[in-house]
């Protein structure tokens, strides 16, 4: 007489009436750490760039090359923007230069800058007196002219800041001493704008390595199951 209770009648019972519960991953999530990383290093760099001039007075060197550009952009003659474009032109590709020609060709360019440092010689004559003999020469003179230039401009950028900038508020405030209204504003929108760009660029490298971590993570863990 068979077994009415013989098991082996269901030979597929044990798993389909009791189907073994699958394991729940306690992993993170790779985005919502991303999420994390980007609020918490955004708030870092938000906070950690709030204030332009530090407590002993010395400004950011970014915040005042931010601020000089602005104002060169939007507060500056047509003339004065020519000449800060030329001579960014000529500092950018100088050392690039290797011969008289290509470095008569960079002077001719961005002549507006050159006449303006040609008071005694003329450019017509520097570029006649131009040979390999004093190529280097003339090139490490000229760019140390123009940086002498940029540097001069960053310093007086740097004056106006601290002229505008109240230690005791930390903030910007207006007074009589301050007259270039346009340049006071300039001054405080660069330091909103300086500051979201800290703390986006702050976000964004936490996210990155919260992510790359989270991945690792789950990889390594993955390879052991």
């Amino acid at each position: 007489m068979s077994n009415a209770y013989n098991m082996s009648a269901y030979p597929n019972y044990q798993n389909n009436a009791f189907p073994q519960q699958q394991k729940q991953s306690n992993a993170p999530s790779t985005f919502g750490m991303m999420t994390l990383g980007a609020l918490g290093g955004g708030t870092v760099g938000y906070l950690k760039n709030r204030y332009p001039v530090s407590s002993d007075g010395v400004v950011s060197d970014t915040f005042a090359k931010n601020v000089f550009e602005a104002n060169i952009k939007k507060n500056a003659p047509e003339e004065s923007k020519k000449f800060f474009k030329e001579l960014n032109n000529i500092l950018d590709k100088i050392d690039k230069v290797k011969t008289t020609e290509d470095y008569k060709k960079l002077l001719k360019d961005n002549k507006s800058v050159i006449e303006e440092q040609c008071k005694g010689i003329s450019l017509e004559t520097t570029l006649d007196t131009l040979n390999p003999d004093n190529l280097k020469n003339s090139k490490k003179s000229l760019k140390e002219i123009l940086q002498k230039i940029k540097d001069f401009e960053l310093t007086k950028t740097k004056n106006a800041i601290k002229l505008g900038w109240d230690s005791e508020k930390k903030k910007f405030v207006k007074t009589e001493a301050f007259k270039d209204d346009k340049l006071f504003e300039i001054i405080k929108k660069t330091k909103s704008n300086h500051q979201w760009k800290k703390a986006l660029k702050y976000g964004g490298i936490t996210a990155g390595v919260m992510g790359a971590l989270t991945l690792g993570y789950k990889m390594l863990m993955s390879g052991r199951t």
